[in-house]
């Protein structure tokens, strides 16, 4: 089996009402609900495999045409890793981007699966066939906001919690105090100010969630600060979790691991460079005795390959569902599911298991490429 043709669609799908007025940290995320691209890597005997990316749009489709595509064209998909490695040498020679290395080694992964007509974490070596998931809540306004936001969701079976605070320290205890009176002591709760402390801010609020028992403490500061975190590690006993966007995906991490900067990897399929990235990183975390949790990318598609990959970990705790749902269910594709005691199941389809619809895909489309 070749690959014969690699095909791009950029498409851009209408806001979600409501969403005008949903932030991260003070910064709206409808970009990464409403600019996509499709990439198709079709086999030589008709087989086809799909990825969706939501970061890049145009631009991330036509660094995938103009650098990627040349290189994949004829090559066997079962030779994965080889793939892998000469994609990372384009990355050093022609600027290609991890985001547009991950979308094209999940979609020649979702080929390969295919081929085999196997689910994706069987052939990654399935762990369990179902995962427990937390609710990955928005930046609201105001402590009383956030605590009726966590306890609507721990109601709704979720398993966890977790605050994208403003990244303003004081407001964000304040936050977290009143999440944790709401739900009780024993609920697992996490909090991510998305790299926004000072070292001397972090520690403050790291003393103050080891206080409220929080279950860890992700990216207080950015991702390149080794020296900060590791700080925080000697002076800390919360789980500290970290490199969600540095770049080198798996090359960049080891440092941060073996001087026990981090005690959790974060990563995933668009910033680790694929599904092959990710499950480099959880074998590398595993050997130092080190968890990692998968990040959400906020469409429906990916996400359910961010599913496969966890269920094929032996050190992976969760899978993150950003909420309120409704506004991360990708219109083109068959959402993830949580069942009434917060799990999700595996999909038992070839693959990732998700088709997409692409009359859906071609009614938005911005460009072929």
């Amino acid at each position: 089996m070749k690959i014969q043709d690699v095909r791009i669609t950029s498409f851009r799908i209408p806001l979600p009402g409501g969403m005008e007025e949903v932030m991260i940290k003070g910064q709206s995320i409808a970009p990464y609900v409403t600019d996509f691209i499709a990439v198709e890597v079709v086999s030589d005997d008709g087989l086809v495999g799909e990825a969706v990316s939501p970061y890049g749009g145009l631009s991330l489709g036509h660094s995938i045409a103009d650098r990627i595509r040349p290189f994949v064209l004829g090559q066997d998909p079962g030779n994965r890793e080889a793939i892998w490695q000469e994609l990372w040498k384009l990355d050093r020679l022609l600027y290609s981007t991890q985001f547009a290395i991950g979308t094209v080694d999940l979609a020649i992964w979702d080929l390969y699966c295919k081929s085999l007509n196997e689910p994706l974490y069987r052939v990654l070596g399935g762990v369990r066939d179902k995962v427990p998931a937390y609710a990955s809540g928005m930046t609201l306004p105001s402590p009383r906001g956030f605590a009726e936001d966590a306890l609507k969701y721990k109601e709704a079976g979720y398993q966890g919690y977790k605050l994208h605070v403003k990244g303003e320290w004081k407001e964000d205890i304040a936050a977290c105090r009143a999440v944790r009176e709401a739900v009780g002591e024993d609920y697992p709760l996490m909090i991510d100010p998305a790299g926004a402390y000072t070292q001397s801010e972090a520690l403050k609020v790291g003393r103050a969630l080891e206080e409220l028992e929080f279950h860890w403490y992700e990216e207080p500061l950015r991702d390149w600060d080794i020296h900060g975190y590791k700080m925080l590690a000697d002076k800390l006993d919360i789980p500290l979790m970290a490199l969600e966007v540095i770049p080198g995906s798996v090359y960049a991490k080891p440092e941060y691991i073996v001087t026990r900067a981090i005690d959790i990897v974060r990563g995933d399929i668009s910033f680790t460079g694929g599904v092959t990235g990710v499950m480099k990183t959880a074998r590398l975390a595993e050997a130092f005795g080190l968890a990692m949790e998968v990040h959400t990318n906020a469409n429906s598609h990916i996400d359910a390959a961010h599913l496969h990959c966890i269920a094929a970990m032996h050190n992976s705790e969760y899978f993150e569902q950003l909420v309120p749902e409704r506004f991360f269910h990708f219109p083109a594709c068959e959402p993830v599911k949580i069942d009434n005691e917060g799990f999700v199941h595996l999909p038992d389809g070839p693959g990732i298991g998700r088709e997409l619809d692409w009359d859906y895909i071609a009614h938005h489309k911005v460009a072929e490429l």
